[in-house]
């Protein structure tokens, strides 16, 4: 993971699953409830956004979607097209650094909420300083699935 966030540069082309992508941004962010956290978000193009985990090792690709049309079952489960998806997080998110991009391209502080199943996440997100939500839905990937 280290090598791979190491990888992403400015303008660069980044191939996700044989799509080739222009990176656009890299912003380091962390939560409130937990500072320790420290996650990279890059806006690239075609409206899509890689979200790399290095503690949890965990990356994924996802469409900004402003809002995603689900059904809450309860606090800890929803339901979209039919599948239901578990919360694996919740926080408020602030912006550590970014890296490059300009500050309106980024999606800055966000309350969100994150739900998981089958590979996929779908993050629901209230942009704070927007005040606007904006959902991901995203495909969790393998490291092999990306490539410069």
């Amino acid at each position: 993971m280290e090598e791979l966030l190491k990888q992403i540069k400015e303008n660069r082309t980044i191939t996700i699953k044989g799509i080739p992508y222009l990176i656009k941004t890299k912003t380091w962010y962390s939560i409130e409830e937990d500072k320790t956290t420290s996650y990279v978000k890059c806006e690239l193009s075609q409206n899509q956004v890689l979200v790399l985990s290095p503690a949890d090792a965990i990356l994924y690709l996802g469409k900004v979607v402003e809002v995603l049309p689900y059904q809450r079952v309860s606090e800890e489960e929803i339901v979209y097209r039919g599948e239901v998806l578990y919360k694996t997080g919740e926080g408020h998110q602030f912006i550590t650094k970014i890296e490059f991009g300009k500050k309106e391209e980024v999606e800055g502080a966000c309350i969100f909420e994150d739900f998981e199943a089958n590979k996929k996440i779908i993050s629901l997100g209230y942009l704070t300083e927007k005040k606007k939500r904006a959902d991901v839905l995203a495909e969790i990937l393998e490291i092999d699935d990306i490539c410069f």
